[in-house]
């Protein structure tokens, strides 16, 4: 069987055709560098360090919004899961029995970020 060559022409085009096509097939919409799954942000993690012997409540504060993410027993370590609100936030910590302590200043967070945090002892 002889073959011109506008068949084999013919032929390696829609090769090429149906290869590029299933290759391009599974290309999803969603940025991964910018949401979550179902085009939400990622929620931002927070690892306090409590070194001090007290207890302390953790607040988060967004564009000038508090939000209470927990309590932090003395001596011990805990995670915490809040929603992305803003590229900036600080912290507050008060401490049970009185006292409390001012981060000074905005930290930098993107979407999917994991932050820690160490309360030394004494603060």
């Amino acid at each position: 069987v002889s073959y011109t060559s506008s068949t084999i022409r013919i032929f390696l085009v829609v090769t090429l055709a149906l290869v590029s096509s299933a290759c391009a097939g599974q290309r999803s919409g969603v940025d991964p560098f910018r949401s979550g799954p179902g085009g939400r942000e990622l929620p931002v993690l927070l690892t306090v360090d409590n070194q001090d012997y007290r207890d302390a409540t953790v607040w988060a504060n967004w564009n000038g919004r508090k939000h209470r993410l927990g309590m932090v027993t003395g001596k011990t370590t805990e995670t915490f899961e809040m929603s992305w609100r803003d590229y900036e936030m600080w912290l507050e910590v008060d401490f049970v029995g009185g006292g409390e302590l001012k981060t000074g200043g905005r930290m930098a967070v993107w979407p999917g970020e994991h932050l820690d945090f160490i309360i030394m002892m004494g603060w």
